[in-house]
């Protein structure tokens, strides 16, 4: 295995939305303009959107939730309907971006810190992520861009990652190798990323430190991702890395005596970090 390292814990900001009440599970109908859902063990804010096939961010405005509000199984949420006002919902909210601070966001709508604050119940030390959305006081001055779209550069770059690592698939893991015969978790990955010319260090801890924190728990894994868990013979260290070739599966070099191959991505539970490089 390659490197040993440490998974560094962010604290959750959210607003635990009220809750309905309800005797069953699953999707409930309230009345014909609302419905609800019964949170299970492993359940997302995204997962559910996609489940039950709603809109993420009227997800959130109905529940008067943030993207990284918790959820516990058992919990009732509401689920939006066609009467949800998701462009009324665009025009107060904001989606953090990387290096955003809150007094930044504040300055951007110009707007007061404290009633930043005090809309979203939070304190000057919450922390904040990209890709979180937050409310926006009343009569602020911030106009959202459009998203931006995903370059084709950047997805070509993505695909020839994945693609060098897919055609490694049946070559034996050894330890402390990176190919082009051999490989070990980080070696495999090593090698992936300097098909792009991007060189990572062969060890799983410095690889860990690279790129931008993904919250797996909030927002899907892309492809391209690594997912970092802890290594078998150090159960509270992490010491192992795959790189994402979807939500749900990676490509690895597991251990000794097999070989690099596809398959499920550990569970929510078991993943220790998710860094995305690209």
């Amino acid at each position: 295995m390659a490197s040993l390292c440490s998974a560094t814990v962010l604290g959750l900001v959210g607003v635990p939305g009220a809750l309905a009440v309800s005797p069953s599970n699953g999707i409930n109908s309230e009345t014909p303009s609302s419905s609800t859902y019964t949170v299970v063990k492993n359940d997302s804010l995204g997962g559910i959107a996609r489940k039950t096939n709603v809109n993420l961010a009227g997800l959130l405005q109905v529940n008067n939730f943030v993207l990284s509000s918790l959820i516990l199984p058992g919990q009732i949420i509401k689920l939006p309907t066609s009467s949800t006002s998701i462009a009324s919902s665009a025009s107060t909210t904001y989606t953090v971006v990387n290096n955003d601070s809150l007094s930044g966001i504040a300055e951007k709508a110009q707007v007061t810190l404290s009633s930043l604050l005090k809309i979203n119940k939070f304190k000057v030390s919450s922390v904040i992520m990209p890709g979180q959305v937050i409310k926006l006081p009343v009569g602020h001055l911030f106009t959202a861009p459009a998203p931006a779209a995903i370059t084709p550069i950047v997805n070509a770059r993505i695909k020839t990652v994945v693609d060098f690592a897919m055609a490694q698939i049946g070559k034996p893991y050894a330890f402390a190798t990176a190919g082009p015969l051999t490989y070990d978790c980080s070696g495999l990955v090593r090698a992936s990323f300097a098909t792009v010319k991007i060189n990572l260090p062969h060890q799983s801890l410095l690889q860990s430190t690279y790129g931008t924190a993904v919250d797996w728990k909030s927002t899907s894994i892309q492809k391209g991702d690594l997912v970092f868990a802890f290594s078998s013979r150090s159960p509270q260290q992490i010491g192992h890395v795959g790189i994402a070739i979807s939500s749900t599966q990676w490509i690895v070099a597991p251990y000794t005596g097999t070989t690099v191959s596809i398959s499920r991505l550990p569970s929510i539970d078991k993943i220790q970090a998710v860094r995305r490089i690209l």
